[in-house]
């Protein structure tokens, strides 16, 4: 049989982001989608964070990108030769940025130049999304267009002109960049003062807007936002999304970990040794999980407001889904503190997985059983907060480290 493949036809950069998210996702199984909630998990995503992705690693390479097409273009490239000429340096920047020492999020950091996603891809969504890149279109159809803005007077050196492909005001690389030989992800204060500006300016009224403005660090020990004690100051709007994403992140662990103790007793069915232990571990996360559900005050929970910040992002939740999640809350909010063993929330799940997968739900499927790695989408959904952290976190200790040494 010829291996699966995951292709698109079109050209929509937001299409091509979420399928590369998806291959990404597949190779990760503590965040697989194996109940069909990932819909509302990135209008959620999209709401607190717009712009970001979960395959970001570091913050430079939004300057790294534009600075390569620039100085392509500058040196006369343009459409083919200037998609080539930046594809190349691109390659060539892992091998700078290996001799820079911080290979912590570097794309490319194990197989080097023959790395397949290079950062203009993952980032182009995130670079529009900040005004750092202001035309539409794929990387190759942004090339085929003029990337410098037309000359300036003096009258106008600092105002964004409206020919610009990039925005004009992006600091300037350092002198050496472009030799390509050592470089590193240090923000200066200029760039990180810059992107902070770009950031607050382009995504107002979210969460990531609320935590750029206030400049502060934030421990690398919150695995959520709402752990966060500067998001935990965050009011209005804001924080409603914040405390919605919370009260879905806790309630759709519990599906999860059901899901896989359902697993786990299937695997002890068919003598899967290797599993041994696994029905018991999931029984007891399910009786903590029930702890953090009656923290999030579930039963006054109006999912009413969920289902709109769903629909604000353009793609409200189908009704299948929908109605699975409101039954799980329920049955969830009236089980006892014994969903473990409710008749109702187990076919819950059961038909929720037969649904989604069909025969290829594992729960029917032996052969697939027998591959199953001990645990799928039992994480609890962090809505991107690890790639988010370090991002404000590196933009944050380049404006102090610039303040420090004025």
């Amino acid at each position: 049989m010829s291996p699966a493949v995951l292709a698109w036809l079109d050209y929509s950069e937001s299409d091509q982001r979420h399928a590369r998210e998806i291959v990404a996702m597949f190779s990760q199984r503590e965040s697989r989608d194996e109940l069909g909630i990932g819909r509302i998990r990135d209008a959620l995503s999209d709401t607190l964070f717009p712009g970001t992705s979960f395959l970001l690693t570091r913050a430079r390479y939004l300057l790294f990108v534009p600075w390569l097409f620039r100085e392509g273009a500058r040196r006369g490239h343009g459409g083919q030769k200037l998609s080539a000429w930046v594809d190349w340096h691109e390659r060539q920047l892992i091998g700078a940025l290996r001799a820079g020492g911080d290979r912590e999020g570097l794309i490319g950091r194990y197989v080097g130049a023959a790395v397949r996603i290079l950062p203009s891809t993952i980032y182009w969504n995130t670079l529009r999304r900040f005004g750092i890149l202001r035309r539409e279109g794929t990387e190759g159809q942004v090339a085929g267009l003029r990337q410098l803005a037309g000359p300036q007077d003096e009258a106008t050196e600092f105002l964004e002109q409206s020919d610009a492909v990039w925005a004009p005001s992006i600091p300037a690389p350092p002198d050496d960049f472009f030799d390509l030989a050592c470089c590193d992800f240090s923000l200066t204060h200029d760039e990180a003062t810059w992107l902070a500006e770009r950031i607050v300016a382009a995504v107002p009224d979210s969460l990531l807007e609320f935590l750029v403005s206030r400049g502060k660090g934030h421990s690398d020990g919150t695995a959520y936002a709402w752990e966060d004690p500067e998001a935990v100051g965050a009011e209005g709007p804001v924080r409603e999304a914040l405390d919605e994403a919370q009260r879905f992140s806790v309630a759709m662990h519990g599906a999860a970990l059901l899901y896989n103790l359902l697993l786990a007793e299937r695997a002890e069915e068919l003598g899967l040794s290797r599993y041994e232990g696994h029905r018991d571990r999931y029984r007891s996360r399910l009786d903590e999980w029930q702890e953090d559900f009656q923290a999030i005050n579930a039963g006054a929970w109006d999912l009413n407001g969920l289902w709109a910040l769903v629909a604000a992002q353009g793609r409200p939740a189908a009704l299948p889904t929908r109605s699975f999640v409101s039954e799980w809350v329920d049955l969830a909010r009236n089980s006892g503190g014994r969903v473990a063993d409710d008749g109702e929330a187990r076919e819950l799940i059961r038909n929720r997985e037969r649904r989604q997968k069909r025969g290829q739900a594992r729960l029917i499927n032996d052969r697939l059983m027998g591959q199953w790695g001990g645990a799928s989408g039992s994480g609890r959904l962090n809505f991107r907060w690890p790639v988010v952290r370090r991002i404000l976190n590196e933009i944050v200790d380049g404006r102090e480290n610039g303040a420090a040494s004025a």
